[in-house]
């Protein structure tokens, strides 16, 4: 028996999708039961009709924050997907909740249920910098003295209890997936690059980061924990883009105009210290000089081991880009 978090995100939504066949082997997880829609419109994205094949599988509410619901989730699972993360909107607190103490709850209990093999998603967040202006590799480990943001502090803890689980008998291989670029809701995370375009955004930065499609995330996941590769990690990055070329080429494919405002970092460094006034009385700080950083950074990533052990190539980013846009315009109008 497989047993998904997160079932009704992003990563997790795509992941059921390809145990479509099985789904009376798969527990998932939704902590409301309105957000099966989400999943429901991920299946749509792949074939018109595919929705109703969402209650095929075993369905059940646990929060990975409630040890009991996950004790009862975990009755005879042999493999658990742990997809369940927050990404943005939070403050510190909740993101350490959720990413860090969520992941120890979920691998305590499936060392204590006998699982025998977990994949963690984790992210490029989680990664350390380059040397020499190389591209990170999967060698390259957090800074925990470097300029880094709240979810980058928060999937680095994550990853290290899944590292923590490798020293107490439980198989583990994670994933370190780069921006992820796929259908799925549109008003949180990656999604947001679609919904903001499509609205008009005028803005972009200077930075680049590492991006894939979602499709490719789920397929290695898949991949890698029904192998033998085992207490490893793996880059998940089709291409390192800047944000400008992918912002450009989002609203290329929604027949939008290109963003043409950059927001440099000395600009978004100048807006993080205003925000610290209303931080000073107490109301949320809505952007950090961390968050300006990785905003700008120029980072590249490896995806060299990953071509090596998965048996696919992965898909462009113009690929996935105009997947998702003609998606996104079919269900929009």
């Amino acid at each position: 028996m497989i047993l998904i978090t997160g079932a009704t995100g992003l990563v997790g939504g795509h992941l059921l999708y390809r145990f479509r066949e099985s789904g009376n082997n798969i527990i998932a997880l939704y902590r409301d039961l309105k957000t099966l829609d989400n999943t429901r419109e991920i299946f749509e994205s792949y074939e018109k009709g595919a929705s109703v094949q969402v209650d095929n599988f075993q369905w059940l509410q646990a929060d990975i924050l409630e040890i009991p619901s996950l004790e009862k989730a975990m009755e005879n699972i042999t493999t658990v997907y742990h997809c369940a993360a927050a990404i943005d909107g939070l403050d510190f607190e909740h993101l350490k909740s959720i990413n860090m103490r969520g992941t120890e709850n979920v691998i305590n209990v499936a060392i204590a249920r006998g699982v025998s093999k977990l994949c963690h998603v984790s992210s490029i967040a989680a990664l350390g910098e380059s040397v020499g202006g190389r591209a990170v590799n999967e060698d390259d480990y957090f800074n925990l003295d470097g300029l880094n943001t709240d979810y980058a502090i928060t999937k680095f803890g994550a990853e290290m209890e899944a590292w923590r689980a490798t020293q107490e008998n439980l198989e583990v291989v994670i994933v370190n997936p780069g921006v992820i670029l796929g259908e799925g809701n549109w008003n949180s995370g990656s999604g947001q690059l679609f919904s903001k375009t499509a609205s008009g955004n005028s803005f972009y930065t200077d930075g680049s980061s590492g991006f894939v499609d979602v499709r490719d995330v789920a397929k290695a996941m898949q991949e890698l924990t029904e192998s033998d590769y085992t207490n490893e990690r793996v880059i998940l990055v089709s291409e390192n883009k800047s944000y400008k070329d992918v912002l450009a080429y989002i609203a290329i494919s929604l027949n939008k105009k290109k963003p043409s405002i950059k927001l440099s970092k000395s600009l978004l460094t100048a807006v993080s210290y205003l925000l610290k006034i209303p931080n000073l009385l107490g109301l949320k700080r809505k952007l950090s000089t961390a968050t300006v950083n990785s905003l700008s950074s120029n980072t590249k990533y490896s995806n060299e081991n990953a071509k090596t052990v998965l048996s696919f190539d992965f898909i462009s980013v113009a690929e996935s880009i105009e997947r998702v846009c003609k998606f996104y315009n079919e269900r929009k109008h």
